[in-house]
């Protein structure tokens, strides 16, 4: 990429960033679509802000409107485009401790390689990335979930067995454990579902949404009763266990025992059913466990239920 191209790109995010500011002065503007990113650095810091571009080895990331942030790309573990990286699945963790660069699509499909440059000067620019085998392959990055940038710190956990990231429907019985923070937006499970394939989720645990103490939630929802009116699931209630996958719709999951049917295929991220996830405190264990494709007489994805 040329400079005068990457200024031009970065131009247009700047130009978005504004107009997302005047928009929260209340005046009338188009809304952009900026990539939120969270980028995990080897010493463990984690820079969350609006994907500002890559080029000569830095990758730039606006904090504010007023803190760009240059970070050398050597330093960088992971740019996490679903979530703040965090409650990583180790089926992801064993493929990006090599050398290779791992590339995460929110339909699912995982591709090793390395990252080449980022082309375009729209706001949905495009990620060249050259795989193992020599492919250039370029996508949009509102199609990336996590890209990995090689060597990811620190060893398995002890008992664990190094498996490929999901590319694949996950086989009946398969389970993972997950926890979901309540202060990030949405967490990988790690399984990679089929449309109609059947999931059970076995879920604990209490958050807090805010700063006041009272306003907890189970996985069924606020114990305060309380919905909300904006957010993933509105309508529904605030801190309820919920789902999507790949960057479909959200859907609801709550405390039910019973298997749901997934609406689409690609990975399965899970999250709190909130509209501001930044005060939010504490985390959901979450037992994920993949079941047949063909639907049985299983729920359907919708309203979460309370004990």
């Amino acid at each position: 990429m040329s400079p005068r191209i990457f200024e031009s790109f970065r131009l247009t995010q700047r130009v978005a960033i504004a107009t997302a500011f005047a928009a929260s002065l209340g005046f009338t503007t188009l809304a952009a679509a900026d990539q939120q990113v969270t980028a995990l650095l080897r010493n463990g810091d984690r820079v969350t802000g609006l994907f500002d571009g890559y080029n000569n080895n830095q990758v730039y990331v606006d904090v504010s409107a007023s803190d760009e942030r240059k970070i050398p790309v050597g330093d960088v573990a992971l740019l996490d485009f679903v979530g703040g990286a965090q409650g990583l699945p180790e089926t992801e963790l064993s493929q990006a401790r090599g050398d290779e660069h791992v590339l995460l699509l929110k339909s699912g499909g995982a591709t090793k390689g390395q990252l080449v440059s980022v082309e375009g000067t729209d706001r949905d620019p495009t990620l060249l990335f050259r795989t193992s085998s020599g492919e250039e392959r370029r996508v949009r990055f509102s199609e990336v979930g996590r890209l990995y940038l090689g060597r990811y710190p620190g060893a398995a956990p002890a008992g664990t067995t190094a498996t490929a990231a999901p590319t694949t429907t996950a086989p009946v019985g398969q389970a993972g454990q997950v926890s979901v923070a309540a202060n990030q937006q949405w967490v990988s499970s790690g399984l990679s579902v089929a449309k109609g394939q059947q999931v059970t989720f076995v879920s604990s645990g209490e958050v807090t949404l805010s700063t006041d103490a009272n306003d907890t939630a189970t996985t069924a929802g606020s114990k305060l009763g309380r919905r909300l009116t904006a957010g993933p699931l509105p309508g529904q209630l605030a801190g309820a266990l919920i789902g999507r996958v790949g960057n479909g719709q959200a859907f609801g999951i709550g405390n039910q025992a019973g298997p749901l049917s997934m609406p689409d295929a690609g990975v399965l991220y899970l999250a709190v059913n909130d509209d501001n996830v930044g005060d939010n405190q504490g985390a959901f264990a979450v037992t994920v466990t993949a079941g047949p494709t063909t639907p049985t007489t299983g729920s359907r994805p919708g309203r979460n239920r309370r004990p």
